[in-house]
């Protein structure tokens, strides 16, 4: 799935950061209830939007798959672990 244009994100205050980025077709990943995605312009857009947007940190994958590549690291903000527990 290709990445929308950032000049296409338009913030949505209905849907979850996470429902962002999928919307977006961010590929995303977790651990536990955090939600990590990509640096890139289209993250950048949907984070700099985001109400909690001091709260997320970035880090550089040391996992071989992608090793080097820069994260968002968006505490409390995958939706699934939380679905899970409701």
């Amino acid at each position: 799935m290709a990445h929308l244009p950032a000049h296409a994100i338009q913030p949505d205050p209905v849907q979850s950061i996470y429902q962002q980025m999928v919307a977006a077709g961010v590929p995303v990943a977790s651990y536990s209830s955090d939600l990590y995605a990509p640096v890139n312009d289209t993250t950048r857009a949907i984070v700099d939007a985001y109400r909690f947007k001091r709260n997320v940190t970035t880090f550089i994958s040391d996992d071989p798959a992608d090793k080097g590549a820069r994260f968002y690291d968006i505490p409390f903000a995958y939706d699934p672990w939380w679905d899970a527990r409701r």
